[in-house]
């Protein structure tokens, strides 16, 4: 496998270090990196769930389903995750997988 380049450094620390200096600034004085490292990861796992949140659509009564009982959804990158996007009679429906 080849070594990471240090111009691959540069793009990754573009992303990495405002990210790791917003939680150091959090934590405080005194935080040690592992600890900023952890808090990171931590933070890192709540965006994602938010994020999947984000696109879970509406619920409940307000729910627009199709004749196959399929959430109807805007575009394919509005599926739920565990869905696929299929169109069927002009609309995006998001139908589980398995």
């Amino acid at each position: 496998m080849k070594p990471v380049s240090l111009n691959e450094y540069l793009i990754a620390g573009e992303e990495f270090w405002p990210k790791y200096w917003y939680v150091a600034k959090e934590l405080g004085e005194g935080a040690e990196a592992k600890d900023i490292l952890k808090i990171m990861e931590s933070l890192a796992g709540v965006a994602m769930k938010n994020r999947s949140e984000d696109k879970a659509g509406p619920f409940g009564f307000n729910k627009k389903v199709n004749e196959d009982g399929a959430p109807v959804i805007d575009s394919p990158e509005d599926a739920p995750p565990g869905t696929v996007a299929i169109k069927t009679d002009g609309e995006w429906a998001a139908y589980e997988l398995g």
